[in-house]
């Protein structure tokens, strides 16, 4: 989960007061237009100042706002004011995200309406540790693994200020879906100051934030889209850090404003806390507060010290917290499997299926510090392998034959399919380059017999990055043991 993007669904609001059984007879609601109504609602609220009776007015302004947006928006907005003159703090956050949410257009009365929203979101003390990092294993419904969430915070630096430093990496194996984002967070007010994004299937987006506005640049793209802000906004991308610093308590409730830069807009998320339960997750079980977000997500934040995301569901997903970790700067990471093992190098990461499909091929994806390179460990027995290729030679043969009607302008680089060794192993490896879409693209694959094992290690991306990272992806096959 990442929330990789908010779309929010429409709000409900739902009246306390019906304009039919208004007791007032100082007020006629037969106005032949929206704009003579809202005349009347003003009147009532401002002149007679009977609250309850200019809300009636103004819901019934809403209600024909397909005649005039202007004048729905307008009433809309003055519901909300109506509530806050009424102490109804509830009530009038709803009125002012039903402003947000239905009438987009509206700009001026949305604008107003949201700085009546920015000041919901109350933040606590950090809860977490320097470069604290949490692991979350993604499932399908069916309890399949689909994939892994990681968020990391950290002290940093940006243009010699300090600064909280958010990153998080994304990887989702049934569509080859991953994702990097960063974000520096003043350290006072943890407003955002500036954030990258980065998708695979989405695309790229830097985004700036200045005084009560954000500028957002796409990959690609000569046009900067700027949006207006004003205060209490923060970067999509450091959501699972604001919701670990909220005053979360049973029956809290509030508004976070949020920019999406991916999606060049601003949204509002209502935010609730109906209960705590308790949670059962590989790491452990915890009390968590259960916060739910009116966009169908739903985030378990354990209640204690840490304040941990323990789960999330999200689009028929459910992520479980599965590693609480602090890694050291340029500290290297063990992965070991029953066929393999090897050493990651610093700020790589591996996710392999708690639950693989039963085939017999097991995968293992390994993530780059900036999640650029397509990479892969793939081991199967070496018995059932031998049946078909009796040498990593023959069996990188067999592969290239496969591959190469699918790529595009498909090229073999420097010798061919070459013998080598892999430790004390046998082994053997290829480089090729082809065409997806406007890039050029770099891959290699080695193939290692093992005693009763045999693996291939598979990476590829744009060729400056698999230049880039070739001498880490070297490391990681030197260092490469098959079982």
């Amino acid at each position: 989960m990442r929330l990789t993007k908010f779309n929010p669904r429409f709000l409900l609001w739902l009246a306390t007061a019906v304009w039919l059984t208004i007791a007032s007879p100082s007020v006629s609601v037969c106005a032949a237009t929206p704009a003579e109504l809202l005349e009347k609602g003003i009147y009532t609220e401002e002149t007679v100042g009977d609250l309850d009776a200019a809300i009636a007015v103004y819901e019934r302004v809403v209600s024909e706002g397909k005649k005039s947006v202007k004048s729905a928006a307008e009433a809309q907005l003055r519901i909300g004011l109506c509530y806050e003159k009424q102490g109804k703090a509830d009530l009038a956050t709803a009125a002012f995200q039903s402003l947000v949410d239905n009438f987009p257009t509206a700009t001026e009365m949305v604008s107003q309406a949201k700085r009546h929203l920015k000041s919901n979101t109350e933040l606590i003390d950090v809860p977490w540790g320097d470069g604290d990092e949490l692991h979350l294993e993604m499932k399908l419904q069916t309890g399949m693994g689909i994939g892994m969430q990681v968020w990391r915070v950290a002290k940093s630096q940006l243009d010699g200020k300090p600064m909280w430093e958010c990153n998080a990496w994304q990887v989702v194996t049934i569509n080859g879906q991953k994702g990097k984002s960063q974000v520096f967070a003043d350290p006072k007010t943890f407003a955002p100051v500036q954030s990258t994004w980065k998708h695979s299937l989405l695309g790229e987006a830097q985004a700036k934030y200045e005084s009560n506005q954000v500028v957002i640049k796409l990959l690609n793209k000569n046009d900067e889209t700027t949006l207006k802000t004003e205060n209490g906004y923060f970067d999509n991308e450091q959501a699972a850090e604001v919701f670990r610093r909220l005053p979360l308590k049973v029956g809290y409730k509030s508004t976070m404003n949020v920019v999406s830069p991916l999606g060049g807009a601003l949204v509002s998320i209502g935010l609730e806390v109906p209960k705590t339960e308790t949670i059962e997750v590989p790491v452990g079980t915890f009390e968590c507060f259960r916060l739910e977000l009116n966009i169908g997500q739903t985030f378990w934040i354990s209640n204690d010290q840490h304040r941990y995301i323990v789960r999330f569901d999200a689009g028929g997903i459910s992520a479980s917290l599965v590693k609480i970790a602090t890694p050291k700067d340029g500290e290297t990471t063990a992965l070991k499997s029953d066929r393999f093992e090897t050493v990651l190098p610093p700020d790589w990461f591996a996710y392999a299926p708690s639950n693989p499909a039963k085939n017999e091929t097991e995968t293992t994806n390994l993530i780059d510090p900036l999640a650029e390179l397509d990479s892969k460990i793939e081991t199967q027995t070496l018995e059932s392998l031998k049946t078909k290729h009796d040498s990593p030679v023959a069996w990188l043969q067999a592969i290239t034959e496969e591959y190469k009607p699918r790529m595009k302008g498909f090229t073999l680089v420097s010798d061919g399919i070459q013998a080598i060794k892999v430790g004390d192993r046998d082994a053997a490896v290829v480089d090729i380059e082809f065409d997806e879409g406007p890039k050029r693209i770099r891959a290699r694959r080695v193939a290692v017999f093992g005693e009763s094992s045999a693996v291939t290690v598979r990476y590829m991306g744009p060729k400056d990055a698999f230049d880039r990272l070739q001498p880490s992806l070297e490391n990681i096959v030197e260092s490469l043991s098959v079982r």
